[in-house]
């Protein structure tokens, strides 16, 4: 299988400072984690081509994802219990909608979040440049946006707005974050998540930690790191999250095992060995089986873990626009 062009990133995405240290370093052909000197954003120093990433690992995501578009199906379920989440840290605003009230789902995928969205009551539109778009069009409006411009608009404000596992792909992080505040009407709510790069299960696989996505992942955030990216662009952080999750803590390192035992056998993934991402395919039986057993130990987390913890796999951010 023919290698993939890595494009290097020399200076780091939110401050666009050059000084930077090695934090998990790799041979010199392929794609190394480094720390900002200035604003101590960790990021990686290259990315797989967009030609590749766009086309061909996204294509392939939504063949797997279109395989379930049962409304009771899994991803349904699951897209449920992050709404459940969003609803709870918006006190409430999520699954009350004024009449007429629109949101935004940035990175709409095949539009999964959006049809739980539409069955709350909101008029629902997405963006989404990957092939995955067109899986969403036959049920919600969805622009081909490039929300890293400074121009770039769709029509109206929107009373949610939400961009989740998208903030970690962008060249300009902010410019993304502005583009938010652009659309947020005043009084609105936006939902920013992005993996948590201090997840203590990253420690345990360094650099072949799946979650990091090496060579489609460019920013890696903490807790620090996105409230500073936040109020560069000129938004108000109204409320941060982060706990530990039952599937988002133990699944990433069973999937990382896997990783590892292909490439002992020669499969190379994720910038790692290897010059192309791990295939993507519809979620097993058993992976399905596992995921529901595992969240069953959240509200034992939940009792374990404080408001103000950073030990989860991920980082929710509920930001308003600044006045």
């Amino acid at each position: 299988m023919a290698s993939v062009s890595i494009k290097r990133i020399d200076g780091c995405p939110l401050c666009r400072d050059e000084r930077r240290s090695p934090v998990l370093p790799g041979p010199a052909d392929e794609i190394s984690v480094v720390r900002c000197a200035r604003c101590g954003l960790a990021y990686a120093d290259g990315r797989f081509d967009h030609g590749y990433l766009d086309v061909e690992h996204y294509g392939e995501i939504a063949r797997a994802r279109a395989k379930d578009t049962d409304p009771g199906g899994f991803l349904h379920a699951r897209k449920r219990r992050f709404l459940a989440l969003y609803d709870a840290l918006l006190d409430g605003r999520v699954s009350r909608p004024e009449p007429g009230a629109r949101a935004l789902d940035i990175g709409c995928d095949v539009g999964t979040l959006l049809d739980e969205l539409a069955n709350l009551g909101w008029a629902t539109e997405g963006i989404e440049r990957s092939p995955a778009g067109a899986a969403a069009r036959g049920r919600h409006v969805v622009h081909d946006v490039d929300i890293e411009r400074a121009d770039a608009r769709v029509p109206g404000e929107f009373a949610l707005v939400t961009m989740t596992h998208v903030l970690e792909h962008l060249d300009d992080p902010v410019a993304g974050l502005r583009f938010v505040g652009r659309h947020l009407a005043i009084g609105g709510g936006a939902v920013i998540e992005v993996p948590n790069f201090d997840d203590p299960a990253r420690a345990l696989w360094g650099r072949r930690f799946r979650p990091l996505e090496l060579g489609d992942h460019v920013s890696f955030f903490d807790r620090a790191t996105l409230e500073l990216a936040i109020e560069r662009a000129d938004l108000t952080l109204r409320r941060a999250w982060c706990r530990p999750r039952g599937a988002s803590s133990v699944m990433p390192s069973v999937l990382t095992a896997v990783d590892a035992i292909a490439g002992v056998v020669g499969r190379a993934r994720s910038g790692v060995g290897g010059s192309r991402l791990a295939p993507q395919a519809a979620p097993t039986a058993l992976r399905r089986t596992a995921l529901a057993a595992l969240d069953l130990l959240d509200p034992v987390l939940d009792r374990l873990s404080s408001s103000s913890s950073t030990r989860g796999a991920n980082l929710v951010a509920i930001v308003t626009r600044s006045a």
